[in-house]
């Protein structure tokens, strides 16, 4: 991340992009970024009700759905007016706004409220640098994988209750989830008696595409134009075989990083088995300038499209859950995670605690993915209005109501045995939790921009654009991923 943004474009963005609770930059008590753009109309409307309750004026600024935060928070820090709460995405973003003077160390202040709000942070899901220290307050846990409406998977094989094939799915080999893939690819252009195997069970696909399925035009519903969701997501599932956590990515040796060159490969190779498949707003996609145009392939319009029944599978995240209900608000209710796989073999697994193929592919990353940061050059004043916002946030009934019903967020001090969200999407996710069936984020301690920036752009531009990939082009995207990942550490 470069905090070389300039003053003009700060203002510029400030200007055009921020929404706020009060009318004027110089009429408001507290200056909240908020890094998710999908809860972007519910934040505002949170920060009305913290005015109606505090009697303060808060001014907010929410990205774009599916932006990056980085240019536009790197904006907004080189304004006049600068954030007092802000987002920092993990470890390696920390370092950098810590050499830059901008991050409280939560775990000196004294109020006595955010103190015990700190100081009850699990240790695992603490922003620290050392155990000791915390920089910042998780604004939940999220997670991803392939997002499946089940009527429309009852559709495809006709089932009235897909319970046993999600499982089946679920649990499948990479083989077989090649297989389903491959043979949803030709019944959706060509329907007629089809039979797949998932872990040992068979299943009979529909006679004829009818409900539901009538509607589709490809397998997965992808972002083209969105480099994150190809960049930092997707190898994240592939950094899980090298790395246990944020903090080992962070210190991630060149010898562990080439030994890892394998899972580079099963990432590179699955991924082509994803963008090989594509569904399109009016028949079947491919990959090509079309395919990384925003007009076409951005972020609502591939919700859009998944939304419409166009896709089967359409990887994003529990935080997709408010733009998917916007447009079809009863599917919104029927969908599950199945785990993104991807073709490892058990010399790809480099880390040493345990970890197998098999919970790789039954797996979905779970973790927190966003901190709320105090700045630390805001005046005492703003801190305590930060400091008490916070914890409004995360302990006062109404705080909690928009934490979980309108953001849709799972807490991150939640029992997944006992709690339960208003959505799906966040169901699904407590589930795996229930069971054990969770990997982390090591993205987020890769060197900055390296995941999205770096890796994502270079596959938007040579290889997304193309029709066909290689075995060579798997080895050359692996060594690029190693290699700019030294280069930038």
């Amino acid at each position: 991340m470069k905090k070389t943004v300039g003053i003009f474009l700060g203002c510029f963005l400030g200007l055009m992009l921020f929404g706020s609770c009060g009318k004027k930059a110089t009429e408001y008590d507290l200056y909240i970024f908020n890094s998710k753009g999908e809860n972007a109309q519910q934040f505002d409307a949170m920060c009305r009700a913290y005015e109606a309750e505090t009697g303060l004026k808060l001014k907010n600024f929410s990205i774009g759905s599916g932006q990056d935060h980085s240019e536009p928070l790197n904006a907004e820090m080189n304004s006049r007016n600068k954030p007092v709460i802000y987002s920092i995405q993990g470890v390696k973003e920390l370092v950098e706004w810590y050499q830059g003077g901008f991050v409280e160390d939560l775990s000196q202040v004294t109020d006595p409220a955010f103190a015990a709000l700190v100081s009850a942070i699990p240790p695992s899901l603490r922003l620290t640098t050392d155990g000791n220290t915390s920089f910042g307050i998780p604004y939940n846990v999220e997670g991803y994988g392939y997002i499946a409406d089940t009527k429309l998977l009852g559709d495809i094989f006709g089932l009235s209750d897909v319970t046993a094939l999600a499982a089946d799915i679920k649990s499948a080999s990479y083989d077989e989830w090649e297989a389903l893939v491959t043979t949803l690819d030709a019944w959706i252009k060509a329907p007629g008696p089809a039979r797949i195997t998932l872990a040992g069970h068979a299943y009979n696909f529909a006679p004829s595409k009818s409900g539901l399925a009538a509607n589709l035009t490809g397998v997965f519903a992808v972002m083209g134009a969105e480099k994150w969701t190809y960049g930092d997501h997707f190898i994240n599932v592939a950094l899980n075989a090298i790395f246990s956590s944020p903090n080992d990515a962070n210190n991630a040796t060149e010898e562990k990083l080439r030994a890892g060159k394998g899972a580079f490969m099963d990432y590179a190779q699955a991924l082509d088995l994803k963008t090989s498949h594509l569904a399109g707003k009016d028949g079947p996609a491919q990959r090509g300038q079309d395919f990384v145009s925003s007009a076409n392939f951005g972020y609502d319009q591939t919700v859009q499209i998944f939304a419409d029944s166009k896709a089967v599978f359409f990887k994003q995240g529990n935080w997709a859950y408010g733009n998917i209900a916007g447009v079809n608000p009863e599917m919104a209710e029927r969908l599950i995670f199945l785990p993104v796989k991807m073709p490892f073999k058990p010399q790809d697994i480099v880390r040493t605690d345990g970890m197998t193929v098999e919970k790789l592919n039954r797996s979905i990353p779970v973790f927190v993915p966003n901190y709320y940061a105090v700045n630390k050059l805001s005046t005492d004043a703003e801190k305590k209005h930060a400091y008490d916002f916070l914890v409004w946030l995360n302990t006062s009934s109404s705080g909690q109501h928009y934490v979980v019903d309108e953001f849709a967020f799972i807490p991150y001090n939640a029992d997944p045995a006992v709690i339960t969200v208003p959505n799906s999407l966040g169901n699904s996710i407590i589930g795996y939790m229930k069971n054990g069936d969770i990997i982390a984020a090591p993205y987020h301690g890769a060197p900055a921009s390296w995941s999205g920036d770096v890796v994502g752009l270079r596959l938007m531009e040579n290889y997304l654009t193309k029709p066909q990939w290689t075995q060579a082009d798997y080895n050359d995207i692996a060594d690029y991923a190693i290699n700019e990942w030294l280069k930038l550490k």
